[in-house]
């Protein structure tokens, strides 16, 4: 199921950012110029690949798709920018995985509408194109070269959700199944799902299944609570992944501050997966902390993992 929305009304969230952004479609289409050139930084799920499409959409135009860490020269945006109408949009999803030689020919073409051409004939020289929007989205702001990032007229970061707007995102994407939800399996729901839509509209789908298998036309607080069960998920969202870190930090390091190397080799978890996708709920929630000396666990956590993990 396909919970994308199509427009910035659809797009539950970062409310000043949608602002702006609908402030810069009017303006550019009043001018009858290329929207800004803008970049979407924050953490996975937040919804930057989402929020690029609408901004395609609003603005009524093709957009033409590529994934970094998959491009190994420039030839392929190249070709889009030759191709593109006046004002298309060309995005770039983990922008940060481009190599330092195509973010030089970018920066190039993002500012004066040219592309650099090698040719064994003609030998090098630069071809017009039709104004164009390059937007980018990264997980990794300071991996991108700055005169690169400095091209950008929009850099725009993505915040936590709420559980209010991850219970409203809930439930309109629910509109969207043949099955509908109460308001108390909404926020139990949503309170498990780490401030995160991409993790949020996951777990609804498991909820959908398991309301269809139990032949049941409303996803109700059992429901999501079986689901969340049978996931190995809390109702603040910790995975056991979650639980085998505060176990960690107790047990092992005998809640000694830790360093984040050795903790993610005495959990067997990636190190920047504890950084990025662990660890923010943690400090969030109040169970660890970090200080100079590395990862703390705190009395809250002690107990919270006492209490929860018997």
């Amino acid at each position: 199921m396909n919970f994308s929305p199509s427009n910035l009304d659809e797009y539950i969230g970062q409310d000043k950012i949608k602002k702006s952004i609908r402030i810069s479609i009017d303006a550019s289409k009043k001018r009858e110029e290329a929207f800004p050139h803008i970049l979407l930084h924050g953490a996975s799920g937040l919804g930057k690949t989402t929020l690029a499409n609408v901004i395609a959409n609003e603005y009524g135009v093709g957009c033409t798709t590529f994934l970094a860490p998959v491009l190994d020269s420039v030839d392929g945006i190249h070709q889009a920018l030759r191709e593109g109408e006046h004002g298309h949009f060309v995005f770039i999803d983990e922008v940060h995985a481009l190599n330092k030689k195509i973010q030089e020919s970018l920066y190039t073409s993002m500012t004066n509408n040219v592309i650099s051409v090698e040719s064994n004939y003609f030998g090098s020289y630069e071809e017009e194109v039709k104004p164009f929007t390059c937007i980018s989205a990264t997980t990794d702001l300071g991996m991108l070269s700055t005169p690169f990032r400095e091209r950008f007229g929009f850099i725009v970061p993505l915040h936590k959700y709420s559980n209010a707007e991850i219970s409203t995102i809930l439930s309109l994407n629910t509109s969207k199944l043949n099955c509908s939800v109460n308001q108390e399996a909404l926020d139990y729901l949503a309170n498990a799902s780490r401030k995160n839509p991409r993790t949020a509209n996951r777990l609804l789908s498991r909820c959908y299944d398991m309301a269809t298998v139990n032949d049941s036309p409303v996803i109700d607080k059992p429901t999501v609570k079986e689901t969340l069960f049978n996931l190995s998920i809390d109702k603040n969202g910790l995975t056991s992944d979650d639980y085998k870190i505060l176990e960690t930090l107790i047990i092992t390091y005998d809640c000694n501050p830790t360093g984040l190397k050795a903790l993610s080799l005495s959990c067997d978890i990636d190190e920047k997966a504890v950084e990025t996708v662990y660890e923010p709920l943690l400090v969030d929630l109040g169970l660890v902390k970090r200080t100079s000396r590395g990862r703390i666990i705190t009395k809250e956590g002690y107990t919270y993992f006492a209490k929860n993990n018997s």
